[in-house]
């Protein structure tokens, strides 16, 4: 016995005298080949001694098993009842003794892939499944990942970094001025370090080729706290960030040294043009860093201290740069955010208290927030997290769907196998080892799923990525998985697995021999029945709840598109324009936008072109105070200690506006272009704030103060949508931009014709002006209010996808259910036709089963829907969480699946030969 080859001689023997000859044609070869590995594991393990006891084990085991094989053999011989036989090979890894943990699990792998190679459909069907299910979830959480839970790309010691923000009265965020930035800087205890930044618009030139970009002024210290390496050359020196620079610097993305500067290494030192002035190219940024908030493309920055040279119009002196300025930080190792909370504040008080701004300072700040820094800011993380976990929740039904219809799947097969359990439990494998098997099996299979998850994850998130966002600064997203979204698609398969497959396991680990033998019963067909008949029903219910959500969100995403705005969305061209980022001043850059309205406004089909300061209906507003008295302070909500004090939202417009958005003019005048900067403030109100202060009808002719002037009111405009589609209508101010200077402006031309027809037409009008002008992107007014519904947009699509594959794996579920039992009840149909029912009871008998399973789904499915409705509530714009229509018409397409899924085995029992049917039986 000490030669292995003698060994597997004397095995193939015992087994050609103890097996039947089918057995042994069928099993025998596998079975050689696990004693082959069993001799080689005992021999390494034990030497010869190990080999005798491997022996010791064998023969009595194989004996038994044999047993069992002829005794089956006989009764099928003389009984003609139909057996399975079983895979032996199992039953002779079962006589092996113990092994490693590592050689175990290595074993249990290879046999688990050598039983899931025996059944390609089974396992393809599976992994599909799972893989469906698993991508869901992947795709959802590696979208959150990337937007809140990623640390920022390139920085050092993540888990340190912390946004710090004053808080406004209305719980917002405050800004921070140059001085209280500094005093904090350099009186704080818990912080490595505190930077500032602040966004700019820029013009940036190089090699004779100019373009917009979104840019930051920064802190000398910005990349030291973050602990950011540059990819080329250096970033800024502390001397640079203390008084006005001779000769100023930049650093750029990488992704702008790529596109622009052809990723030349020696662009490093050259000149650049930032805002029509030379500036020196010091560094670029390492890949993938896009500054402090991720989805923001950012790509230059440039130090605090030359605001004065790039916004002239900002105000504020060398001392003291104007806000906003947002704060992050660098903690000292082992201090606390609420340390570090603690500290800013009372370091903030102080700071008024010596600046003489006392009372100021704690009107205007409530204290300071202090957090783990993600790419977005915290009240962008919150609705962010909010409305990703309803997502997440949905992805989540999808798994769960995809799962049952797996276990279902498993207990089908364990049915299959009982005959294995049996001989291998018969050959003395205990039931540990049989499970052990079992979910190994079930685990390799959910991790396969987890592989093409992660696959399906990585197609899913690129299609997100190429979503049109229209935003300003712009947007774009990278959502693609990184190992911690493998890791999750992995652990998360592998503990659905366990949930999933450890009942099949258990159950088909019996130990019981007797009765997996006779496990044909009605009792035992019943249970499973009942069992398979609870996960159908769980899988209906959970798919209407998705497409009920689905459902909702359509029609919401429909009501929107459908709700009038207050003003014409189509045949507007829209181009966003920004002169102090191309260093105009004031002068000259009045004198462009206004040779750019004459050439535009001259240009064929157009009828009328306007600028404005933020377009409507882009998900942000202004908001501000008038004061008014007389009859009007009477209506004023302000009241208390503010008498006359009325909150407004407004706008700054130039002439013809109102005819370029086709928002009616109710009473009154349009602004004119007299009504510049020399001549006295007006205003055109909407019907809300006229109908408020003024209700007697007589609000022309008014006046009211703003930023310490008197203005009259001119005219009265429609209301119409402003921030939301869904907002109550606020009371609205229009001011002509005439009469005040911004560089920032956005221009509005409408047209007769295709409005994006007119972008080269405005990009060589601006050219015409100032060939060294980058070209303007331009788009389209409905392009760029489309953000308003972009949520429900999002939402009702991946619902709807998810939706559609949770119903596709019920439907599929449901008709393999009712198969099966159409399958296990022949004998039965047979019997009922030969002895008198008609094709139609049948087709009854089986419909009806199918119908019953599908209205407990429906019903249950509609309870649950009603309760997870109330979730989307504010993303169902003007549509009831509990909408009838929706609830009907997903009922009904239920219904009819239903009736399909049950109607295909119904015919095919029906058109069976009952006399062939008993005979088979």
């Amino acid at each position: 016995m000490g030669d292995v080859s003698a060994s597997e001689r004397a095995f193939a023997l015992l087994t050609a005298a103890l097996f039947p000859r089918e057995f042994r044609a069928r099993f025998g070869e596998d079975m050689r080949e696990l004693f082959r590995d069993q001799s080689q594991a005992a021999r390494s393990r034990g030497g010869a001694a190990g080999v005798v006891t491997l022996w010791l084990h064998t023969i009595p085991s194989l004996t038994r098993a044999a047993l069992l094989e002829r005794r089956d053999a006989l009764r099928k011989r003389f009984a003609h009842a139909p057996t399975t036989t079983l895979s032996t090979t199992t039953a002779a890894r079962c006589g092996a003794g113990s092994d490693t943990m590592l050689g175990t699990i290595a074993s249990d792998l290879r046999f688990a892939g050598r039983m899931l190679r025996k059944s390609p459909v089974f396992t393809a069907v599976a992994v599909l499944t799972i893989s469906l299910g698993s991508g869901a979830v992947t795709t959802i959480y590696s979208a959150m990942n990337a937007l809140l839970f990623r640390p920022l790309p390139g920085t050092a010691e993540p888990a340190r970094l912390v946004h710090v923000e004053p808080i406004a009265p209305d719980g917002g965020t405050s800004a921070a001025s140059h001085t209280q930035y500094r005093y904090l800087r350099d009186g704080t205890r818990t912080l490595d370090g505190l930077a500032a930044w602040g966004r700019i618009s820029l013009a940036v030139a190089a090699n004779g080729e100019g373009a917009s970009v979104y840019g930051n002024m920064v802190s000398a210290n910005y990349f030291a706290v973050l602990g950011v390496r540059p990819l080329l050359g250096r970033f800024f020196l502390p001397e640079e960030d203390r008084t006005p620079l001779t000769h100023p610097v930049v650093v750029v993305s990488e992704a702008f040294w790529r596109s622009h500067l052809g990723a030349d290494s020696g662009a490093v030192g050259r000149t650049v043009l930032v805002n029509g002035r030379p500036y020196t190219l010091i560094g670029v940024a390492p890949s993938g860093f896009r500054g402090i908030y991720v989805p923001m493309v950012t790509d230059a920055w440039v130090p605090l201290m030359m605001q004065h040279q790039l916004r002239p119009g900002a105000g504020g002196s060398p001392a003291d740069l104007p806000a906003p300025l947002r704060l992050f930080a660098r903690l000292k190792a082992g201090a606390s955010e609420a340390a570090a909370r603690r500290e800013l504040e009372a370091l903030g008080t102080a700071w008024a208290a010596e600046a003489g701004r006392a009372a100021d300072y704690a009107r205007s700040t409530l204290g300071v927030r202090v957090y783990r820094m993600t790419g977005l800011p915290d009240d962008a993380n919150r609705a962010l997290f909010g409305f990703a976990a309803v997502l997440f929740g949905a992805a989540a039904l999808v798994l769960l769907i995809a799962s049952v219809n797996v276990a279902s799947m498993l207990s089908a097969r364990a049915v299959a196998r009982q005959r294995e359990m049996a001989v291998r439990t018969a050959l003395g494998a205990g039931r540990g080892r049989l499970v052990r098997q079992l979910l190994t099996e079930i685990l390799l299979l959910f991790g396969m799923g987890a592989v093409g998850g992660v696959l399906l994850a990585m197609q899913a998130t690129a299609a997100l990525e190429r979503l049109p966002l229209p935003s300003d600064p712009p947007v774009s997203l990278e959502l693609s998985p990184d190992p911690r979204v493998l890791a999750f698609a992995l652990l998360v398969s592998l503990l659905t697995g366990l949930l999933f497959g450890l009942a099949p396991a258990l159950r088909g680990a019996r130990t019981d021999v007797a009765s997996l033998l006779r496990d044909g019963s009605a009792a035992s067909g019943t249970r499973r029945r009942l069992a398979g008949n609870a996960l159908i029903v769980g899988q209906l219910a959970l798919s209407l709840v998705l497409l009920v959500a689905a459902g909702l969100l359509l029609r919401a995403l429909g009501r929107g598109s459908r709700v009038d705005p207050g003003f014409d969305l189509s045949g507007v061209a829209v181009a966003p324009l920004n002169t102090e980022s191309w260093g105009y001043d004031a002068t000259r850059g009045r004198e462009f936008y206004r040779a750019l309205r004459e050439q535009v406004a001259a240009l064929p089909g157009v009828t009328a072109a306007s600028y404005t300061m933020h377009l409507q209906l882009t998900m942000h507003h202004n908001g501000d105070e008038i004061q008014v008295d007389g009859a009007a302070a009477a209506h004023a909500p302000g009241g208390g200690d503010r008498p006359g004090v009325v909150p407004v939202w407004y706008a700054e417009v130039d002439a013809d506006y109102f005819a370029a958005m086709r928002v009616p003019l109710l009473r009154g005048r349009d602004f004119a272009p007299t009504d510049d900067e020399r001549a006295p403030g007006v205003a055109i109100v909407n019907e809300t704030l006229a109908r408020q202060l003024w209700p007697d009808g007589s609000a022309l002719g008014r006046t009211f103060g703003f930023r310490g002037k008197r203005v009259t009111i001119i005219g009265i405009a429609r209301d119409a949508k402003y921030h939301k589609l869904d907002e109550a209508t606020p009371p609205f101010v229009y001011f002509p931009l005439a009469q005040l200077w911004e560089p920032k402006r956005t221009l509005l031309v409408r047209t007769s014709g295709d409005p994006r027809a007119l972008g080269p037409a405005i990009q060589r009008a601006v050219h015409a002006i100032d060939p060294a002008l980058p070209r303007p992107v331009v788009s389209t007014l409905r392009e760029e209010t489309s953000i308003v519904l972009l949520p429900q947009r999002v939402a009702a699509m991946v619902t709807g996808v998810l939706g559609g594959m949770g119903f596709l794996l019920a439907a599929v579920g449901l008709y393999g259910v009712i198969a099966y039992s159409v399958s296990r009840r022949m004998r039965e149909i047979g019997i009922r036709v030969a002895i008198g029912a008609r094709r139609s009871d049948v087709l009854g008998m089986v419909i009806g089963e199918g119908m019953r399973l599908a209205a407990v789904g429906v019903a249950i499915g509609v309870v649950l829907a009603a309760a997870a409705a109330r979730l989307l509530a504010s993303l169902l714009f003007d549509v009831s969480p509990l909408d009838a229509v929706t609830f009907s018409g997903v009922a009904v397409l239920f219904a009819a699946v239903a009736l399909v899924a049950s109607y295909l085995p119904a015919r095919r029992a029906a058109a069976a030969d009952p006399m062939a049917v008993i005979r088979a039986e």
